[in-house]
């Protein structure tokens, strides 16, 4: 607590205003909810009947709160130990949360516009079913039941409030929806016989200070006003108490040393955007930085000659690459990709001239809730966010395991430090395009890079 009370003269949020009202981002379908985020279950039925049924189910509503059971197929959720229970078709949903926090101004009533635009942090979660995997922030508890025809499944939130917020900074709400029906296939390699999409019912409540459980560190965004720019509050934080030492530039400034980017779509983009941002500030950054995009997955001979040479051969300070992960998830196999992986890295060079270093960039999270055609694109059905996770889950894995062959810490191999994948699952808000699910605008490519390109400054990884 003392930690957090050494940011309140830089980053007290408690002494502003409440943001004003904007407009709304349809993070629930409001057309099927009432005032208070029940369900609207008799849509059409007039007169008294109406309001008698409306009634009824109203107090049904509470009774299924309490009892933490449903037999309809929307989800309902407990406000205790961070637990939301789901009530769906299906045994085993994944489920997407999405926490937003409000500037509480000493209250958190009905006065609070509770509008995601008008948020000051927030964090996405998607959930998981493993024991052993993940960080276990998100995590489904106990075993379904089966109520009526259809199933109760329980997840908990174990997370953190944002740093460096106390009790009483925020008010709190959670969103959730179930994402995909199943993990196995959500998990299908291509072509996927299904879309295990579903990005519905949603449903949102408060979200109460006790309701945290901080087993687990999330990756937060966060910001002053709804007028600002996420940025990621560790780097917020961390930026505050390194002021006089160390400080993270607020613009994207020229590296010290020299960078390549390698990868597909995304890190292209992103790769291209730095140039474009050392270029508009000055020249210093000319012959810094260079890209190298390329396409398909590693299955593809030409595609894994093309990288095993770019990371062989690469003369950069720090190499950042990324083998085709966005690929990968679309129109790969987990297995090939695992064997595949191991083999390419095998061409990093195990001793590096003045330090150069090699860093796995992990694959941007996807968010097919923005492309309302994927149901009738067949081909887009395996690129899920539980498809990109476990690449990344076991591509951080094998080049950890390398770097320990090679010498731990002294490793000229690792991975990047910036989280960019849980950075970019809280930007569903920020598609390229109104209906890209994988790529992302200019405010969060710009995000990830200013973090990318503090924490390599600050960790010091190139030695002149």
């Amino acid at each position: 607590m003392a930690l957090r009370a050494s940011f309140a003269p830089i980053f007290d949020m408690r002494r502003r205003s409440p943001p004003q009202h904007g407009a709304s981002i349809d993070m629930t379908d409001q057309s099927n909810l009432y005032d208070d985020g029940s369900p609207r279950r008799y849509r059409g039925v007039a007169g008294s009947w109406r309001l008698f049924l409306l009634f009824a189910s109203a107090i049904f509503l509470l009774l299924v709160l309490s009892m933490k059971g449903d037999s309809d197929a929307s989800p309902t959720a407990a406000a205790k130990d961070g637990i939301l229970t789901v009530v769906s078709q299906h045994q085993r949903p994944i489920v997407m949360a999405t926490i937003w926090g409000y500037s509480s101004d000493g209250k958190c009533g009905k006065e609070i516009e509770r509008n995601p635009e008008n948020a000051i942090a927030k964090v996405a979660l998607l959930s998981d079913q493993h024991e052993n995997r993940g960080s276990g922030a998100f995590r489904q508890v106990d075993e379904p039941k089966l109520v009526g025809t259809l199933w109760e499944t329980s997840f908990r939130l174990a997370i953190h409030p944002p740093f460096p917020f106390e009790e009483g900074d925020l008010c709190f709400e959670v969103h959730w929806r179930v994402e995909y029906a199943d993990e196995e296939s959500a998990l299908s390699d291509f072509p996927s016989k299904r879309c295990s999409f579903l990005g519905s019912p949603r449903f949102h409540r408060p979200w109460n200070w006790h309701e945290w459980n901080i087993d687990h560190g999330e990756q937060w965004l966060v910001r002053e006003s709804r007028d600002e720019s996420w940025g990621a509050d560790y780097l917020v934080a961390v930026n505050m108490l390194n002021e006089f030492r160390h400080p993270c530039s607020p613009s994207i400034r020229a590296p010290d040393y020299t960078v390549a980017i390698i990868g597909d779509s995304q890190p292209h983009y992103m790769c291209q955007h730095l140039l474009w941002e050392l270029q508009k500030t000055n020249l210093e950054g000319k012959g810094k930085v260079r890209c190298s995009q390329i396409k398909q997955t590693l299955q593809n001979a030409t595609t894994f000659h093309a990288y095993a040479e770019e990371l062989q051969n690469a003369t950069e300070d720090v190499v950042i690459f990324n083998p085709s992960g966005l690929w990968e998830a679309a129109y790969g196999s987990i297995d090939a990709f695992r064997e595949n992986l191991r083999r390419l890295l095998e061409y990093i060079p195990t001793k590096t001239k003045d330090r150069q270093r090699h860093f796995f960039a992990p694959t941007t999270a996807v968010h097919p809730v923005n492309y309302k055609d994927l149901g009738r694109d067949e081909r887009k059905w395996s690129m899920t966010q539980v498809r990109v996770r476990e690449l990344n889950r076991i591509a951080k894995q094998m080049v950890m395991n390398e770097a320990k062959k090679r010498g731990g810490d002294e490793s000229s191999l690792g991975i990047l430090h910036t989280p960019i994948d849980a950075l970019s699952l809280d930007r569903e808000d920020d598609p390229k395009t109104p209906s890209d699910m994988r790529h992302f605008g200019n405010e969060t490519i710009t995000m990830l890079l200013k973090a990318i390109m503090c924490d390599l400054d600050r960790k010091n990884i190139v030695l002149g």
